[in-house]
């Protein structure tokens, strides 16, 4: 039960950290401006964001008690669901978030973000589940 909320809580925070506008990097006193100011910053932001998504819902197949959920199939899906999320949030912000735009690095940076998230969870899931 505590996955499925973790899941839920990463859609919404992805959901919510790309719907600011524009307008809230261009304070150069902000705390976000200054995070944004970095190389590569905001296609790190994405990859994380988009990591820790495709994670949250590994590690939630993982423990359900579903063996449907634990195949290679339901790992490709989920890489399936991030991807096209973050292309949804990409047009999403085109038209609907003022000052932000459509970004085809953005897109891609969403997809690294899922398919590192892959091996790494792979790597640690015998450590997470116990």
């Amino acid at each position: 039960m505590k996955s499925i909320i973790w899941v839920i809580s990463e859609i919404i925070l992805v959901f919510v950290l790309l719907s600011m506008p524009g307008s809230e990097f261009s304070d150069p006193t902000s705390w976000i401006a200054m995070i944004m100011s970095l190389p590569f910053a905001d296609k790190m932001i994405h990859v994380a964001l988009f990591g820790s998504l495709a994670f949250s819902i590994f590690l939630h197949f993982e423990l359900s008690l579903q063996p449907s959920f634990k195949t290679i199939r339901a790992k490709a899906l989920a890489l399936l669901f991030c991807v096209l999320y973050g292309i949804g949030m990409e047009y999403y912000q085109k038209y609907y978030v003022p000052s932000r735009g459509f970004e085809v690095k953005d897109m891609l940076a969403d997809a690294i973000g899922a398919l590192l998230a892959l091996p790494l969870f792979n790597s640690i899931k015998y450590k997470l589940i116990k």
